[in-house]
Order: structure tokens, then C-alpha cells, then sequence
């Protein structure tokens, strides 16, 4: 599968269709509802661009890189003989059967136009209607990663949300930690040796082993004058929250 179109130009079809490029695959074409956001990214990857379905190139594979709500009226728009969707929540039923081959390639990390990324640790899961094409997809991820994983729809939608939690949800934690130091002119990254500290020992630890803090402690006073501080009635709110389900967690 050495020749490839891109149905997407975001963030994920960029950096993986950059990624690709340097392990040796042809990007022949990237489709976009807007022609201009083709061009943008066929520019990168030395290719056509186009952003009609009807004239999408001959391929050995077909990447669907486009956000969840738009994948089924692409699947029914085109006919193809091999074709992938790249979302962690959309199942592999979306494809109905009607592709000889069809599948997940799901790369689990967060990805930006303009920050060039390194696979080689991405951990890529993958699903296929077929043992077959199964292998192939197997190949695919293993010549841009080293971390492999088959998964199931249920499977990788759990890991999903999981990821939700992981990073979007922590991220939101770090921009109210943010907001509330710059209240009082403080440069958030003096949390950034604890947030980096915190993140390591994951690496070797369950994420309840390595839980700290007052509600960990069930400090009261301690929790109780934090509350105080705090101002903003939202985050005073989800203070309580977290705190509470900490508690809860390890009683």
C-alpha cells in the first residue's frame, strides 16, 4: 500500500501525512471541502489536490482523516477498494460492508498543523474487516511506530474517553491553574517541574500510587481555607468536586 490519498487537511492528515512522506509512501492527492485547504497541504506533500469525491486518484489506500460527523456521508459518497477512518470513537461498522476492505487506523495523540511530530512513539491502533487487511494495516503503522495495538470498536472508543480524561480534561485543569495564578501575577510555569514530575512517575506507577495532596490526605482545614481562596465560583466548584471524588476514591 505505497500509494495513498488523504480525504482530510487538518491537523491529524497533516503531521500523518507528513510522516508518510518520510517513510517512503506516496501521497498522490488530498481531498478537502476547501479546495484552498487542499492546495495548503497537496503543497506539503508534493501532490495533487482536489475537492471534488468524484475525483479522487487511483489508490492503493484511502485515509479518512476528517472529524466524526463527517465520515458517513463521505463513506456514502465515494467507492473505493481499501479505506481507513482515523477517529478513536466512530466504529468500524460506519463503513456498512460496502468496501472490500476497510478499518481503523488510530493514531492516540493530540496533533497540531504547525508542530511537526515524531510517530515513532505514537501509539497507532488498528481494526480491520479482515485478517488480510489486518496485516497490511499492521505493516503500515509498524514502518511509521513502534507501539502497535488491535483493538475493537468498544475497545478503542473506551480508550477514547479514556484519553479524554487523560489530556483534554488534565489540559482544562492546567488552564484554571493558570487563570488562577494569573489573578495575582504569578508565571504558571513554576508548575511546570511538578506537572513534568507527576507525568514521569506514570511511567512506572499506577496513577492512584502516585496520587498527593490534601484530599488524598483528607486535610480538612487545608481544604477548606484553598476553598476560601479561591474566588471564581466555577472553579471553586470543581475544586470541591475533584476534591470530593478523591476522597470518595480512597476511602
Amino acid at each position: 500500500m505505497k500509494n495513498i490519498v488523504l480525504i482530510g487537511s487538518g491537523n491529524l492528515a497533516t503531521q500523518l501525512g507528513l510522516s508518510l512522506l518520510d517513510n517512503g509512501y506516496n501521497i498522490i492527492q488530498v481531498w478537502s471541502q476547501q479546495i484552498k485547504n487542499a492546495i495548503n497541504l497537496a503543497d506539503k506533500l508534493n501532490c495533487n489536490a482536489t475537492d471534488s469525491l468524484k475525483n479522487l486518484a487511483k489508490a492503493d489506500l484511502y485515509i479518512l482523516a476528517v472529524k466524526d460527523d463527517k465520515i458517513k456521508s463521505i463513506v456514502n459518497s465515494i467507492s473505493v477498494d481499501c479505506i481507513v477512518h482515523t477517529s478513536g470513537g466512530s466504529d468500524i461498522d460506519i463503513f456498512d460492508d460496502k468496501f472490500k476492505n476497510f478499518g481503523v487506523f488510530y493514531p492516540l495523540q493530540t496533533f497540531n498543523k504547525e508542530i511537526d511530530i515524531d510517530f515513532e512513539n505514537i501509539p497507532i491502533c488498528i481494526e480491520a474487516n479482515n485478517k488480510e487487511f489486518e496485516l497490511k494495516l499492521n505493516n503500515l503503522a509498524k514502518s511509521l511506530s513502534k507501539s502497535i495495538t488491535v483493538l475493537n470498536s468498544k475497545q478503542r472508543k473506551k480508550l477514547h474517553v479514556a484519553a479524554v480524561f487523560a489530556c483534554n480534561f488534565s489540559n482544562h485543569m492546567y488552564t484554571n491553574a493558570y487563570n488562577l495564578l494569573k489573578e495575582d501575577n504569578i508565571d504558571f510555569k513554576l508548575l511546570i517541574p511538578l506537572i513534568n514530575q507527576t507525568i514521569l512517575k506514570l511511567n512506572d506507577n499506577k496513577p492512584e500510587d502516585v496520587q498527593t495532596g490534601p484530599a488524598k490526605r483528607k486535610d480538612v482545614k487545608l481544604i477548606e481555607h484553598q476553598s476560601e481562596i479561591i474566588t471564581n465560583k466555577k472553579i471553586k466548584e470543581l475544586y470541591q468536586f475533584i476534591t470530593n471524588s478523591i476522597i470518595e476514591l480512597n476511602e
